[in-house]
């Protein structure tokens, strides 16, 4: 059977087999937890119905099932927001330059995040179309930074701990407790599933130097896509190991994944990229010749001052941002300058901006 859907989304088929195995009557899901109870492997390959019709108005499918008579109900919205992604969050991405961003940076107040869910909603709206958000007017205290973090989703812990606060001490191995300049990066590129969201508090800036850049790699990625497509399709398929080594407290981290992850769809959903991690490999000669090519096309478009929003952290502001479509980076500085920040995971994010949504009775 077809139906179809008046929502500008392709026409969806659905097989008698397949509402069958979605039966959401109350036997069928779990009135609490809504986890399926349905024996899927117990239906009939052929299953047939007796009758199938639109009732209630348009506002449900009916189905009474031939073997046993059973009617089972399916409200029209269930039908209609099905997906064939149904993990992706929908939302519409608006992609940067330095200028267009500078001229409307996406921010929200602290007291209105802290207390007002329609706040936070727009705050992750914001965070999810453009890849950052600023909360402005944060207490300069590390019990602030951890209330916005916890104010979206819990905080991940990884090596480096959960929340994180640190000056240039070199107290892990990485050019972040350095006071060094920093090139445009994602983190987590030794791991297997990279940190999805970061957020960033300068708690203390008695320095000279040290502003940042963030670049939307989205847009970089456009812009290989269509000026370069033999580069983006190498760095779209050539998996680039990433490695994190501190055997003095028993790690070593390694992972690989292509710069430019897609979906099953080819839609763009992940950047990854980090030249200080990046570990050693070989390819083919004349394919290591082209990668190394594609790579300094990216890296080069990275570091295009016009590409880049550049902004001097400082007390009050907290940077919340999209680790796998941002790429960040940071001039080197001279003095005293100390950060505190904190992971979170990208499917706990969503999920907040999902129930947020449902609330509001927005898609989600």
């Amino acid at each position: 059977m077809q139906l179809s859907f008046r929502d500008g989304r392709p026409d969806v088929t659905l097989s008698l087999f397949w509402l069958r195995d979605h039966d959401p009557n109350d036997d069928a899901l779990h009135p609490q937890t809504q986890q399926r109870l349905i024996d899927t492997f117990r239906i009939p390959a052929d299953i047939g119905a007796r009758s199938i019709e639109v009732a209630e108005d348009g506002r449900a499918l009916h189905v009474q099932w031939l073997a046993d008579g059973r009617v089972s109900r399916y409200d029209a919205q269930f039908l209609a927001g099905l997906r064939a992604d149904p993990e992706t969050l929908p939302g519409e991405r608006s992609l940067w330059d330095g200028a267009a961003i500078a001229a409307n940076v996406p921010q929200v107040g602290y007291a209105a995040l802290m207390a007002e869910d329609a706040v936070l909603r727009e705050f992750l709206e914001q965070l999810d179309r453009y890849g950052f958000c600023m909360v402005e007017d944060v207490p300069a205290t590390p019990e602030a930074t951890i209330a916005v973090a916890q104010r979206v989703a819990y905080i991940r812990t990884t090596i480096f701990g959960g929340y994180y606060d640190f000056t240039a001490n070199l107290e892990h191995k990485d050019t972040a407790y350095t006071s060094m300049a920093i090139g445009p990066h994602t983190d987590g590129t030794y791991s297997l599933d990279a940190p999805g969201y970061q957020i960033f508090h300068c708690l203390a800036a008695d320095c000279s130097g040290g502003d940042n850049q963030l670049i939307d790699g989205f847009m970089v990625g456009q812009i290989m896509r269509r000026e370069h497509p033999e580069d983006y399709r190498l760095l779209s398929s050539v998996g680039i190991p990433g490695r994190y080594l501190d055997h003095a407290r028993g790690i070593e981290l390694m992972a690989r994944r292509p710069l430019f992850r897609h979906d099953e769809s080819g839609q763009l959903v992940q950047v990854s990229y980090n030249n200080h991690d990046r570990a050693p490999f070989i390819l083919p000669v004349e394919q290591h010749r082209r990668f190394y090519c594609a790579l300094a096309r990216f890296a080069a478009l990275c570091v295009q001052p016009g590409l880049q929003y550049r902004r001097r952290l400082l007390p009050g502001s907290v940077l919340v941002f999209d680790n796998w479509r941002l790429l960040h980076a940071r001039e080197a500085y001279v003095g005293y300058r100390r950060l505190a920040g904190a992971y979170l995971n990208r499917e706990d994010v969503e999920s907040r901006l999902r129930v947020l949504r449902i609330r509001a009775g927005a898609a989600v």
